[in-house]
């Protein structure tokens, strides 16, 4: 399977009422958005993750959903939800419209760079993946991110990583060292691996920098695919 993951961001400027009235809060951010589906009267149910000020969120919602049962907050281990039954943004529109006409998934949760923008990764052949780009609306500004073979979260950070950095951080983690209290140290990693502690220090923080770079959304491009148009 392929992947091309997109950064998009729209002159509508949100997906969904919620995203709407967070843009221009200090006190509370989108994380991702985990789920959203177009029911059979034209409104949608989403799933957001978000951090911040539960109130604020839910003020938020009062202002931006219509309908006293239209949203729900929660908190599921240790994050930030929110369910929202809406009518879709022009936005989500357009992107539902896309998915409904083009043989291509979502590889959700869609995340969310900074209110505006999002990270959204697409699944397909070649073919219809180069299509569905095409026919994105005019509304919406892209830039394609990178391309390549489809991977799981978990083996695309791993695949950011040297050979010597994935095996060096394995045998931190089967060692202990991650664990609170740790485990282990440098040294005994160094002695698992026969090599220095200087060796293990530059391997582990070379691979911890990368694999937070990714998680907060500002890991190198990979991969583009010149078939694909690279932004627009």
């Amino acid at each position: 399977m392929r992947a091309v993951t997109l950064r998009v961001s729209s002159e509508q400027g949100w997906f969904g009422p919620f995203h709407r009235g967070v843009v221009e809060s200090p006190d509370v951010s989108l994380q991702a958005l985990h789920e959203l589906r177009l029911l059979d009267d034209g409104s949608t149910v989403l799933l957001y993750e978000y951090v911040g000020s539960r109130e604020a969120a839910e003020r938020l919602a009062e202002e931006s959903i219509d309908g006293d049962d239209a949203w729900q907050t929660g908190r599921i281990d240790g994050n930030e939800w929110m369910f929202a039954h809406a009518e879709p943004s022009g936005l989500l529109r357009s992107l539902l419209g896309l998915l409904g006409t083009r043989r291509i998934a979502v590889d959700w949760p869609v995340t969310f760079r900074s209110d505006e923008t999002a990270e959204v990764t697409l699944i397909g052949d070649d073919e219809e993946l180069r299509r569905s780009l095409g026919d994105v609306p005019e509304t919406v500004s892209f830039s394609v991110e990178r391309t390549g073979e489809y991977r799981s979260e978990s083996e695309r950070l791993l695949a950011r990583l040297t050979d010597r950095e994935r095996h060096t951080l394995g045998v931190a983690v089967e060692l202990g060292y991650y664990r609170n209290p740790r485990g282990a140290n440098y040294t005994d990693i160094a002695a698992a691996l026969d090599c220095s502690t200087g060796t293990v220090g530059t391997h582990l923080r070379n691979a911890e920098s990368k694999v937070m770079q990714a998680l907060a959304g500002r890991g190198e491009c990979r991969d583009t695919d010149s078939a694909l148009p690279a932004s627009r």
